[in-house]
């Protein structure tokens, strides 16, 4: 007769491992003498965090600890392959999966920079050998093409270092570079006067949706102090240049400059609002009645009250 241990597997896994005279034996044994040699045993502490990905947690088990490699922070992960997930195909990518989540949950914590995640699979399947890759590039349809790409310095395009003449080589992109890389001077006028031609052609070759975005960017974001009625000369410019297109130029320019009327109609109406209340202020702190100030002012009763209730 034997008695039914619940999850017998898991429980000697954990049991075993927490034992972290058992973890160290286990590493001592396993791990390649020059990794070891990075880890200092005696920051070795078990954690209570799990990092296992919650589609994943019924099916693995998993035991953290945390240690020093090299003098800095990192983890260690013990994880258990029962029968049950044998036929995992892609657990190198799970082990990345749980490692990235270490590697997140780490800065959450506050630190700047990622900690080494070691993942150790214990596996007790019924195929033996275990079946599956260990690499995680094998997981991919093309490894050969994924190990020239992925996990790789990303490919960067630094507009900041690269000249107006340079983004000319990149074809219809030109226009979406040129318009990032002068974002924040947003001096638009006196780009188009230098590469009017050029942009001129990328514009006419554009999709006419497209097309229209663009030039309603370069409408609304144009402020080049430099150059007085920038926008102005900006839209004749562009209706010149693109007849097709000169209602729409036309009618956002005005819808913009309207915009730019009525804002300056509330800010004004506002900064007016503040120097009656400022006057307001200053009439009750000499000592006139609230009714007389109200006279005098032309504030609701409320606002006087308000203005009474703060003095």
């Amino acid at each position: 007769m034997t008695i039914t241990i619940p999850q017998a597997h898991d429980k000697l896994f954990k049991l075993s491992l927490t034992e972290k005279q058992v973890a160290i034996d286990y590493l001592k044994s396993h791990v390649p003498a020059e990794i070891y040699k990075s880890i200092n045993i005696n920051t070795l502490e078990l954690t209570d965090k799990s990092f296992i990905l919650p589609k994943f947690r019924e099916i693995h088990s998993d035991i953290v600890y945390r240690c020093q490699f090299d003098g800095k922070d990192g983890y260690i992960f013990f994880i258990l392959e029962a029968e049950s997930t044998a036929n995992e195909e892609l657990m190198a990518f799970r082990q990345l999966q749980y490692s990235i989540a270490a590697m997140d949950q780490h800065l959450r914590q506050g630190h700047k920079k990622l900690p080494i995640v070691l993942p150790i699979c214990l596996y007790h399947g019924i195929a033996s050998p275990y079946p599956h890759p260990l690499d995680v590039y094998q997981c991919f349809d093309n490894p050969d093409l994924a190990k020239k790409i992925v996990f790789k310095p990303f490919l960067l395009i630094d507009l900041t270092v690269l000249s107006d003449e340079q983004l000319l080589q990149d074809g219809l992109a030109f226009l979406m570079e040129m318009l990032l890389k002068h974002s924040r001077a947003k001096n638009f006028l006196t780009i188009l006067n230098q590469r009017r031609e050029a942009i001129k052609e990328i514009l006419k070759q554009l999709k006419r949706d497209y097309r229209r975005f663009v030039l309603k960017y370069v409408i609304n974001e144009t402020q080049d102090e430099e150059v007085p009625n920038a926008v102005e000369q900006l839209v004749y410019i562009l209706t010149t240049d693109l007849p097709e297109d000169k209602e729409i130029i036309m009618t956002f320019a005005q819808q913009l400059k309207q915009q730019g009327l009525e804002q300056g109609l509330k800010e004004g109406e506002h900064r007016k609002v503040v120097a009656i209340a400022a006057i307001a202020k200053k009439l009750l702190d000499e000592g006139r009645s609230p009714g007389a100030v109200q006279k005098l002012t032309g504030l609701s009763e409320k606002e006087i009250m308000a203005l009474v209730d703060k003095h």
